[in-house]
C-alpha cells in the first residue's frame, strides 16, 4: 500500500494487489487518529471486511474508488465519519452499523444493512435482496429498485425508497456533500 500525502492536506492510500483489508483499515485509523479528515482509497477490488470495526469519534470524509467486497464497514461506530464509495458493495454492507454515514454510489449486494443499529446508508444504485434484514435502527435511504424480501425480520429502523435526485432538503444536503469529496483531486500514482 502506497501513501500519498497532497498540499490539501488530503492522505492517499493505493490498494495493493494482495488484499489485507484488516491492515487497510488499520491504516485509515491511524491516519484519522492522526488528524487526518480526508481518507482517499484507489484500486478496490472486491476487498471484503475494508472499514470493518472502525470505532472513533472522528469528523472526517473517506472515499473509495472501486468495488468493495463483503461486509464493508462492518461494525462501523464513528458518528461523524461519512463514507463514499464509487462503485459497488458485495453482500452485507453495512452489517451491524452503529453509527456514521455510508453512501454507495453503485448497485449493493444482497443483505445490505443487516443487523444495523444506527447511522445512514444511502443506496444511490439498485439494492440487493434482504435489505436491512433483522435491522434494530438505523435509516437506509435506496434511491432506486431493491430486491426481495427488503427489511424481513426488522425490529426497527427507517427505510426510504425514493428517486434521486429528490427534492428533499436532506438528499439536496448529500448531494451536495458527494459533489465535493468528488472534487477531490485525483490521486497521483
Amino acid at each position: 500500500m502506497t501513501e500519498t500525502l497532497n498540499q490539501l492536506g488530503l492522505i492517499h492510500f493505493h490498494l495493493p494487489e494482495w488484499r489485507d483489508s484488516h491492515a487497510v483499515t488499520q491504516q485509515v485509523a491511524l491516519a484519522l487518529n492522526k488528524g487526518y479528515r480526508r481518507i482517499f482509497l484507489t484500486g478496490a477490488r472486491g476487498d471484503r471486511l475494508l472499514l470493518a470495526g472502525l470505532t472513533g469519534s472522528w469528523e472526517a470524509e473517506v472515499r473509495i474508488d472501486g468495488d468493495v467486497g463483503t461486509e464493508f464497514a462492518r461494525d462501523l461506530k464513528a458518528s461523524s465519519l461519512f463514507v463514499l464509495v464509487n462503485g459497488s458493495t458485495g453482500a452485507g454492507a453495512g452489517y451491524g452499523l452503529k453509527a456514521g454515514t455510508l453512501v454507495v454510489a453503485g448497485q449493493s449486494g444482497a443483505m445490505l444493512g443487516t443487523h444495523i443499529e444506527g447511522g445512514e446508508i444511502w443506496a444511490l444504485g439498485f439494492a440487493g435482496s434482504r435489505l436491512a434484514h433483522c435491522s434494530k435502527g438505523g435509516r437506509i435511504v435506496v434511491g432506486s429498485g431493491i430486491g426481495r424480501m427488503a427489511m424481513d425480520r426488522r425490529i426497527s429502523g427507517t427505510l426510504t425508497i425514493r428517486a434521486f435526485p429528490h427534492p428533499a432538503e436532506e438528499a439536496q444536503l448529500i448531494a451536495q456533500r458527494i459533489a465535493s469529496i468528488q472534487a477531490w483531486p485525483e490521486a497521483e500514482s
